[in-house]
Protein backbone atom coordinates (compact mmCIF):
# COMPACT_ATOMS: atom_id res chain seq x y z
CA UNK A 1 0.00 0.00 0.00
CA UNK A 2 1.09 3.40 -0.44
CA UNK A 3 0.71 4.49 2.96
CA UNK A 4 0.04 3.03 6.52
CA UNK A 5 -2.13 5.53 8.89
CA UNK A 6 -2.49 4.55 12.02
CA UNK A 7 -4.38 1.94 13.04
CA UNK A 8 -7.22 2.31 15.18
CA UNK A 9 -6.72 0.40 18.65
CA UNK A 10 -10.09 -0.89 18.71
CA UNK A 11 -9.60 -3.21 15.67
CA UNK A 12 -6.58 -4.88 16.42
CA UNK A 13 -5.91 -8.18 17.24
CA UNK A 14 -9.28 -10.63 16.82
CA UNK A 15 -10.26 -8.89 13.62
CA UNK A 16 -14.09 -9.24 11.77
CA UNK A 17 -14.46 -8.77 8.29
CA UNK A 18 -17.11 -8.27 6.56
CA UNK A 19 -17.54 -8.96 2.32
CA UNK A 20 -19.47 -6.49 0.03
CA UNK A 21 -20.13 -7.34 -3.77
CA UNK A 22 -21.31 -5.00 -5.89
CA UNK A 23 -22.45 -4.97 -9.16
CA UNK A 24 -26.06 -5.39 -10.70
CA UNK A 25 -25.41 -8.31 -12.47
CA UNK A 26 -24.23 -10.23 -9.64
CA UNK A 27 -27.70 -9.00 -7.63
CA UNK A 28 -29.75 -10.12 -10.80
CA UNK A 29 -28.06 -13.94 -11.17
CA UNK A 30 -26.55 -12.99 -14.51
CA UNK A 31 -23.07 -13.45 -13.55
CA UNK A 32 -21.39 -15.52 -9.92
CA UNK A 33 -20.65 -14.32 -7.65
CA UNK A 34 -16.82 -16.17 -7.27
CA UNK A 35 -15.27 -13.31 -5.81
CA UNK A 36 -16.75 -13.38 -2.15
CA UNK A 37 -16.24 -17.43 -1.67
CA UNK A 38 -12.20 -17.00 -2.83
CA UNK A 39 -12.18 -13.98 -0.19
CA UNK A 40 -13.78 -15.71 2.21
CA UNK A 41 -11.37 -18.28 2.39
CA UNK A 42 -8.27 -16.06 2.01
CA UNK A 43 -9.86 -14.62 5.22
CA UNK A 44 -10.18 -17.67 7.04
CA UNK A 45 -6.60 -19.03 6.57
CA UNK A 46 -5.36 -15.98 8.04
CA UNK A 47 -7.53 -16.37 11.12
CA UNK A 48 -9.95 -12.67 10.21
CA UNK A 49 -13.79 -13.90 11.31
CA UNK A 50 -16.01 -13.59 8.62
CA UNK A 51 -18.93 -12.75 9.72
CA UNK A 52 -20.86 -11.18 7.15
CA UNK A 53 -21.40 -10.97 2.98
CA UNK A 54 -23.37 -8.81 1.61
CA UNK A 55 -24.29 -8.01 -2.39
CA UNK A 56 -25.96 -4.88 -3.79
CA UNK A 57 -26.43 -3.13 -6.96
CA UNK A 58 -24.82 -0.21 -8.62
CA UNK A 59 -26.71 2.11 -6.60
CA UNK A 60 -25.15 5.19 -4.80
CA UNK A 61 -27.02 5.58 -2.27
CA UNK A 62 -27.93 1.85 -1.43
CA UNK A 63 -24.15 0.76 -1.50
CA UNK A 64 -23.54 4.15 0.99
CA UNK A 65 -26.14 2.52 3.53
CA UNK A 66 -24.54 -0.76 3.16
CA UNK A 67 -20.86 0.55 3.82
CA UNK A 68 -22.41 2.40 6.98
CA UNK A 69 -24.05 -1.00 8.05
CA UNK A 70 -21.22 -2.65 7.63
CA UNK A 71 -18.59 -0.26 9.54
CA UNK A 72 -20.86 -0.51 12.12
CA UNK A 73 -20.21 -3.85 13.11
CA UNK A 74 -16.99 -5.20 11.71
CA UNK A 75 -13.38 -3.97 12.28
CA UNK A 76 -12.61 -4.86 7.85
CA UNK A 77 -14.87 -4.15 5.07
CA UNK A 78 -13.56 -5.52 1.51
CA UNK A 79 -15.21 -4.73 -1.36
CA UNK A 80 -15.41 -5.49 -4.78
CA UNK A 81 -16.10 -3.99 -8.32
CA UNK A 82 -17.30 -0.75 -8.98
CA UNK A 83 -13.90 0.89 -9.24
CA UNK A 84 -13.86 1.10 -12.90
CA UNK A 85 -13.97 4.35 -15.24
CA UNK A 86 -17.69 4.24 -15.90
CA UNK A 87 -20.68 6.06 -14.71
CA UNK A 88 -21.93 3.30 -13.13
CA UNK A 89 -18.81 2.26 -11.20
CA UNK A 90 -20.18 4.21 -8.04
CA UNK A 91 -17.87 2.80 -5.12
CA UNK A 92 -15.66 5.56 -4.94
CA UNK A 93 -18.29 7.93 -4.18
CA UNK A 94 -20.28 5.82 -2.17
CA UNK A 95 -17.14 5.55 -0.08
CA UNK A 96 -16.61 8.94 0.50
CA UNK A 97 -20.29 9.80 1.54
CA UNK A 98 -20.25 6.96 3.96
CA UNK A 99 -17.36 8.06 5.42
CA UNK A 100 -17.94 11.93 4.90
CA UNK A 101 -15.31 12.95 3.16
CA UNK A 102 -14.33 14.51 -0.59
CA UNK A 103 -13.26 13.00 -3.43
CA UNK A 104 -10.04 14.66 -4.62
CA UNK A 105 -7.80 13.57 -7.31
CA UNK A 106 -4.43 12.13 -6.80
CA UNK A 107 -1.91 12.80 -8.90
CA UNK A 108 0.29 10.01 -8.53
CA UNK A 109 -2.60 7.90 -9.63
CA UNK A 110 -3.34 10.06 -13.04
CA UNK A 111 0.49 10.29 -13.55
CA UNK A 112 1.00 6.56 -13.57
CA UNK A 113 -2.43 5.83 -15.38
CA UNK A 114 -0.98 8.60 -18.13
CA UNK A 115 2.11 6.77 -18.41
CA UNK A 116 0.34 3.29 -18.69
CA UNK A 117 -1.46 4.26 -21.78
CA UNK A 118 1.40 5.74 -23.60
CA UNK A 119 3.38 2.76 -23.00
CA UNK A 120 -0.01 0.92 -24.99
CA UNK A 121 0.13 3.66 -27.67
CA UNK A 122 -2.99 4.37 -26.72
CA UNK A 123 -5.17 8.11 -25.67
CA UNK A 124 -6.23 8.00 -22.31
CA UNK A 125 -10.21 8.96 -22.55
CA UNK A 126 -11.37 11.39 -20.23
CA UNK A 127 -13.58 8.70 -18.10
CA UNK A 128 -10.47 7.20 -16.68
CA UNK A 129 -9.42 10.02 -14.93
CA UNK A 130 -12.48 9.02 -12.39
CA UNK A 131 -9.89 6.28 -11.14
CA UNK A 132 -7.52 8.56 -10.09
CA UNK A 133 -9.38 10.13 -7.41
CA UNK A 134 -9.48 9.02 -4.25
CA UNK A 135 -11.66 9.71 -0.81
CA UNK A 136 -9.83 12.17 1.53
CA UNK A 137 -7.24 10.22 3.13
CA UNK A 138 -7.22 7.12 1.57
CA UNK A 139 -4.24 4.95 0.84
CA UNK A 140 -3.84 3.56 -2.72
CA UNK A 141 -3.36 -0.20 -3.09
CA UNK A 142 -1.29 -0.82 -5.88
CA UNK A 143 -2.73 -3.01 -8.91
CA UNK A 144 -0.21 -4.05 -10.88
CA UNK A 145 -2.57 -6.32 -13.44
CA UNK A 146 -5.09 -3.66 -14.30
CA UNK A 147 -5.21 0.25 -14.54
CA UNK A 148 -8.43 0.99 -11.66
CA UNK A 149 -6.02 0.81 -7.83
CA UNK A 150 -7.49 -0.52 -4.87
CA UNK A 151 -8.50 1.44 -2.36
CA UNK A 152 -7.81 1.63 1.60
CA UNK A 153 -9.86 4.07 3.92
CA UNK A 154 -9.26 3.69 7.83
CA UNK A 155 -11.71 5.62 10.45
CA UNK A 156 -11.96 5.18 13.69
CA UNK A 157 -14.92 2.50 13.61
CA UNK A 158 -13.13 0.66 11.12
CA UNK A 159 -11.37 0.05 7.76
CA UNK A 160 -12.97 -0.11 4.12
CA UNK A 161 -10.72 -2.18 1.50
CA UNK A 162 -11.71 -1.40 -1.91
CA UNK A 163 -10.09 -3.64 -4.94
CA UNK A 164 -11.85 -4.27 -8.54
CA UNK A 165 -14.19 -6.98 -9.56
CA UNK A 166 -12.17 -8.68 -11.93
CA UNK A 167 -10.99 -11.50 -10.16
CA UNK A 168 -7.65 -11.67 -11.66
CA UNK A 169 -7.00 -7.98 -10.35
CA UNK A 170 -8.73 -8.58 -7.36
CA UNK A 171 -6.29 -11.84 -5.72
CA UNK A 172 -3.22 -10.55 -7.01
CA UNK A 173 -3.81 -7.29 -5.03
CA UNK A 174 -4.96 -9.68 -2.03
CA UNK A 175 -2.29 -11.67 -1.91
CA UNK A 176 0.25 -8.49 -2.73
CA UNK A 177 -1.21 -6.21 -0.44
CA UNK A 178 -4.64 -6.73 1.76
CA UNK A 179 -3.69 -9.78 3.36
CA UNK A 180 -0.27 -8.72 4.65
CA UNK A 181 -1.98 -5.88 5.88
CA UNK A 182 -4.65 -8.09 8.11
CA UNK A 183 -2.18 -10.36 8.93
CA UNK A 184 0.09 -7.57 10.39
CA UNK A 185 -3.03 -6.43 12.04
CA UNK A 186 -4.36 -9.53 13.72
CA UNK A 187 -1.34 -10.15 15.28
CA UNK A 188 -1.71 -13.63 16.22
CA UNK A 189 -0.87 -17.09 14.84
CA UNK A 190 -3.26 -19.45 13.32
CA UNK A 191 -3.11 -22.93 13.08
CA UNK A 192 -5.66 -25.19 11.83
CA UNK A 193 -6.08 -29.68 11.73
CA UNK A 194 -8.42 -30.91 9.61
CA UNK A 195 -10.29 -34.61 11.40
CA UNK A 196 -12.15 -37.21 8.88
CA UNK A 197 -14.49 -39.21 9.79
CA UNK A 198 -16.35 -42.16 7.92
CA UNK A 199 -19.08 -44.14 9.51
CA UNK A 200 -20.78 -41.60 11.46
CA UNK A 201 -23.40 -38.46 10.16
CA UNK A 202 -22.94 -35.38 10.58
CA UNK A 203 -25.64 -34.59 13.15
CA UNK A 204 -24.03 -38.01 14.95
CA UNK A 205 -20.67 -36.04 15.56
CA UNK A 206 -23.10 -33.18 16.58
CA UNK A 207 -24.57 -34.75 19.54
CA UNK A 208 -21.04 -36.25 20.41
CA UNK A 209 -19.21 -32.94 20.54
CA UNK A 210 -21.69 -30.27 20.09
CA UNK A 211 -20.31 -28.49 24.14
CA UNK A 212 -17.02 -28.31 22.55
CA UNK A 213 -18.65 -26.10 19.55
CA UNK A 214 -19.51 -23.10 21.87
CA UNK A 215 -15.58 -22.84 22.82
CA UNK A 216 -14.22 -19.44 20.97
CA UNK A 217 -10.49 -20.53 20.97
CA UNK A 218 -9.75 -23.19 19.99
CA UNK A 219 -13.13 -23.54 17.69
CA UNK A 220 -14.52 -26.46 16.20
CA UNK A 221 -16.71 -26.63 12.99
CA UNK A 222 -18.01 -29.03 11.18
CA UNK A 223 -18.18 -29.50 7.51
CA UNK A 224 -20.35 -32.37 5.41
CA UNK A 225 -19.59 -34.38 2.57
CA UNK A 226 -21.05 -36.77 0.23
CA UNK A 227 -21.61 -39.69 2.70
CA UNK A 228 -18.54 -37.93 5.30
CA UNK A 229 -18.04 -35.69 7.81
CA UNK A 230 -14.72 -33.36 8.25
CA UNK A 231 -14.43 -31.47 11.63
CA UNK A 232 -12.20 -28.53 11.74
CA UNK A 233 -10.24 -27.35 14.65
CA UNK A 234 -8.66 -24.02 14.96
CA UNK A 235 -6.72 -22.01 17.11
CA UNK A 236 -5.45 -18.23 17.75
CA UNK A 237 -2.38 -17.71 19.79
CA UNK A 238 0.66 -15.72 19.99
CA UNK A 239 3.49 -17.95 19.24
CA UNK A 240 3.31 -21.42 16.61
CA UNK A 241 3.83 -23.22 20.12
CA UNK A 242 0.83 -22.05 22.22
CA UNK A 243 -1.40 -22.62 19.05
CA UNK A 244 -0.24 -26.23 18.87
CA UNK A 245 -0.75 -26.88 22.30
CA UNK A 246 -4.15 -25.82 22.39
CA UNK A 247 -4.75 -27.82 19.34
CA UNK A 248 -3.12 -30.88 20.79
CA UNK A 249 -5.70 -30.72 23.78
CA UNK A 250 -8.71 -30.39 21.85
CA UNK A 251 -8.09 -32.94 19.68
CA UNK A 252 -7.43 -35.36 22.33
CA UNK A 253 -10.34 -34.96 23.72
CA UNK A 254 -12.20 -35.32 20.28
CA UNK A 255 -10.82 -38.20 19.84
CA UNK A 256 -11.63 -39.44 23.38
CA UNK A 257 -15.46 -39.14 21.88
CA UNK A 258 -14.77 -40.91 18.22
CA UNK A 259 -11.71 -41.85 17.84
CA UNK A 260 -12.56 -45.70 16.14
CA UNK A 261 -14.87 -43.38 13.21
CA UNK A 262 -11.86 -40.41 12.37
CA UNK A 263 -9.65 -41.96 9.80
CA UNK A 264 -7.67 -39.89 8.94
CA UNK A 265 -5.89 -35.93 9.96
CA UNK A 266 -5.03 -35.31 6.09
CA UNK A 267 -7.05 -32.62 4.62
CA UNK A 268 -8.54 -34.17 1.27
CA UNK A 269 -7.30 -37.79 2.20
CA UNK A 270 -9.63 -40.68 0.95
CA UNK A 271 -11.21 -43.55 3.30
CA UNK A 272 -10.15 -45.69 0.68
CA UNK A 273 -6.45 -44.16 0.46
CA UNK A 274 -6.30 -45.38 4.01
CA UNK A 275 -7.35 -48.76 3.03
CA UNK A 276 -5.24 -49.19 0.39
CA UNK A 277 -2.38 -48.13 1.96
CA UNK A 278 -2.93 -50.40 5.05
CA UNK A 279 -3.40 -53.87 2.27
CA UNK A 280 0.06 -52.55 1.21
CA UNK A 281 1.62 -52.84 4.34
CA UNK A 282 0.70 -56.15 4.80
CA UNK A 283 1.14 -56.88 0.69
CA UNK A 284 -2.52 -57.92 0.85
CA UNK A 285 -5.22 -57.55 -1.43
CA UNK A 286 -9.06 -57.81 -1.53
CA UNK A 287 -11.36 -59.56 -3.57
CA UNK A 288 -14.78 -57.86 -4.05
CA UNK A 289 -18.66 -58.82 -5.10
CA UNK A 290 -20.97 -55.44 -5.29
CA UNK A 291 -24.38 -56.43 -6.16
CA UNK A 292 -25.91 -52.81 -6.79
CA UNK A 293 -23.14 -49.78 -5.96
CA UNK A 294 -22.22 -51.30 -9.24
CA UNK A 295 -18.10 -51.71 -9.23
CA UNK A 296 -18.24 -48.74 -7.06
CA UNK A 297 -16.22 -49.23 -4.02
CA UNK A 298 -13.88 -51.64 -6.46
CA UNK A 299 -13.48 -48.55 -8.32
CA UNK A 300 -12.26 -46.06 -5.86
CA UNK A 301 -9.99 -48.74 -4.20
CA UNK A 302 -8.41 -49.43 -7.69
CA UNK A 303 -7.56 -45.99 -8.63
CA UNK A 304 -6.56 -44.99 -4.65
CA UNK A 305 -2.45 -45.75 -5.18
CA UNK A 306 -0.61 -45.26 -7.85
CA UNK A 307 2.30 -47.55 -6.79
CA UNK A 308 -0.26 -50.31 -5.39
CA UNK A 309 -2.92 -52.47 -6.93
CA UNK A 310 -4.78 -53.36 -3.68
CA UNK A 311 -8.14 -54.96 -5.60
CA UNK A 312 -7.49 -59.16 -6.25
CA UNK A 313 -10.83 -59.28 -8.46
CA UNK A 314 -13.74 -57.34 -8.41
CA UNK A 315 -17.20 -58.53 -9.28
CA UNK A 316 -19.98 -56.38 -9.69
CA UNK A 317 -24.11 -57.26 -10.09
CA UNK A 318 -26.08 -60.54 -9.76
CA UNK A 319 -24.66 -62.30 -12.51
CA UNK A 320 -22.08 -64.38 -11.58
CA UNK A 321 -19.66 -66.78 -13.63
CA UNK A 322 -20.46 -69.87 -11.72
CA UNK A 323 -16.70 -71.22 -11.71
CA UNK A 324 -15.92 -68.16 -9.36
CA UNK A 325 -18.31 -69.37 -6.35
CA UNK A 326 -20.30 -72.52 -5.19
CA UNK A 327 -23.12 -72.89 -7.30
CA UNK A 328 -25.61 -72.60 -3.96
CA UNK A 329 -24.18 -69.08 -3.72
CA UNK A 330 -24.63 -67.95 -7.36
CA UNK A 331 -28.46 -69.15 -7.28
CA UNK A 332 -28.72 -67.10 -3.91
CA UNK A 333 -27.57 -63.89 -5.25
CA UNK A 334 -29.42 -64.25 -8.56
CA UNK A 335 -33.10 -64.82 -6.53
CA UNK A 336 -32.15 -61.30 -4.55
CA UNK A 337 -31.52 -62.52 -1.52
CA UNK A 338 -29.53 -59.61 0.81
CA UNK A 339 -28.60 -61.33 4.27
CA UNK A 340 -26.18 -61.12 6.74
CA UNK A 341 -24.98 -64.66 6.37
CA UNK A 342 -25.03 -64.37 2.80
CA UNK A 343 -22.77 -61.33 2.67
CA UNK A 344 -20.41 -63.46 5.35
CA UNK A 345 -20.22 -66.78 3.04
CA UNK A 346 -19.95 -64.70 -0.35
CA UNK A 347 -16.72 -63.09 1.12
CA UNK A 348 -15.22 -65.72 2.42
CA UNK A 349 -15.90 -67.94 -0.83
CA UNK A 350 -14.46 -64.89 -2.94
CA UNK A 351 -11.14 -64.31 -0.85
CA UNK A 352 -10.66 -68.13 -0.89
CA UNK A 353 -11.27 -68.60 -5.20
CA UNK A 354 -9.17 -64.99 -5.57
CA UNK A 355 -6.47 -65.86 -3.37
CA UNK A 356 -6.49 -62.83 -1.59
CA UNK A 357 -6.49 -62.74 2.07
CA UNK A 358 -9.85 -60.41 2.09
CA UNK A 359 -12.94 -60.68 0.82
CA UNK A 360 -15.62 -57.72 1.03
CA UNK A 361 -19.12 -58.49 -0.12
CA UNK A 362 -21.59 -55.95 0.03
CA UNK A 363 -25.32 -57.51 -0.80
CA UNK A 364 -28.02 -54.40 -1.27
CA UNK A 365 -31.60 -54.33 -2.37
CA UNK A 366 -32.51 -52.07 -5.24
CA UNK A 367 -36.05 -51.86 -6.22
CA UNK A 368 -37.59 -48.83 -7.82
CA UNK A 369 -38.26 -46.21 -5.10
CA UNK A 370 -35.94 -47.11 -2.97
CA UNK A 371 -33.08 -45.28 -1.44
CA UNK A 372 -31.98 -43.28 1.79
CA UNK A 373 -34.44 -40.92 1.12
CA UNK A 374 -36.59 -43.38 -0.87
CA UNK A 375 -40.39 -44.25 -0.43
CA UNK A 376 -38.98 -47.48 0.91
CA UNK A 377 -35.55 -46.95 2.41
CA UNK A 378 -34.53 -50.78 1.62
CA UNK A 379 -31.16 -52.43 3.49
CA UNK A 380 -27.58 -53.37 2.67
CA UNK A 381 -25.49 -56.00 3.66
CA UNK A 382 -21.52 -55.87 3.61
CA UNK A 383 -18.70 -58.69 5.42
CA UNK A 384 -15.61 -58.42 5.11
CA UNK A 385 -13.23 -61.80 5.66
CA UNK A 386 -9.92 -62.20 6.36
CA UNK A 387 -7.14 -63.86 8.52
CA UNK A 388 -8.79 -62.62 11.79
CA UNK A 389 -12.48 -63.80 11.06
CA UNK A 390 -15.18 -62.43 9.95
CA UNK A 391 -17.13 -58.76 10.39
CA UNK A 392 -20.66 -58.01 8.78
CA UNK A 393 -22.48 -54.45 9.60
CA UNK A 394 -26.20 -53.18 8.04
CA UNK A 395 -27.52 -50.61 6.74
CA UNK A 396 -30.57 -50.11 6.63
CA UNK A 397 -31.65 -48.64 3.50
CA UNK A 398 -30.23 -50.10 0.03
CA UNK A 399 -30.38 -48.31 -3.88
CA UNK A 400 -28.33 -47.43 -6.90
CA UNK A 401 -29.19 -43.30 -6.05
CA UNK A 402 -25.52 -41.61 -5.73
CA UNK A 403 -25.68 -40.71 -1.86
CA UNK A 404 -26.78 -44.29 -0.89
CA UNK A 405 -24.16 -45.69 -3.11
CA UNK A 406 -21.28 -43.35 -0.88
CA UNK A 407 -22.92 -44.00 2.03
CA UNK A 408 -23.26 -47.74 1.63
CA UNK A 409 -19.60 -47.78 -0.31
CA UNK A 410 -17.63 -45.53 2.67
CA UNK A 411 -19.56 -47.78 5.34
CA UNK A 412 -18.08 -50.82 3.43
CA UNK A 413 -14.37 -49.39 2.94
CA UNK A 414 -14.54 -48.31 7.18
CA UNK A 415 -15.55 -52.07 7.63
CA UNK A 416 -12.67 -53.12 5.64
CA UNK A 417 -10.83 -50.64 7.68
CA UNK A 418 -11.10 -51.54 10.82
CA UNK A 419 -10.74 -55.06 9.99
CA UNK A 420 -7.52 -54.31 8.57
CA UNK A 421 -6.20 -51.97 11.32
CA UNK A 422 -7.96 -54.29 14.04
CA UNK A 423 -10.03 -51.47 15.31
CA UNK A 424 -13.37 -52.02 17.22
CA UNK A 425 -16.60 -51.22 16.34
CA UNK A 426 -18.62 -49.15 18.46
Amino acid sequence: MEKQTATPESTTGNLTAEIVTTGTEILLGEIVDTNAAWIAQQLREIGVNLYYKTTVGDNEPRLRGVLQQALGRSDVVIVTGGLGPTVDDITREAIANATGRRLILHKPTLDALRKRFARWGSQMSENNQRQAYLPEGASIIPNPVGTAPGILVETDQGSIIALPGVPREMKRMMQDSVLPYLQARSGAVIRRRILRTVGIGESSIDSRIHDLMHRTNPTVGLAAHLGQADIRITARAATPEEADALLDELEAEIRSRLGPYIYSDTPGETVEAVVARALQAEEAQVALYETDPAGTVARRLAQALEAYQPVAAALAGRELDTSLLPPGLQERLQAGEVSEELAQEVAQALAQVAGAAYGLAILSTAREGEGAYGDETGESWMAVAGPEGVRASRMPYGGTDELTVAWVGNRALDLLRRQLLAITTP
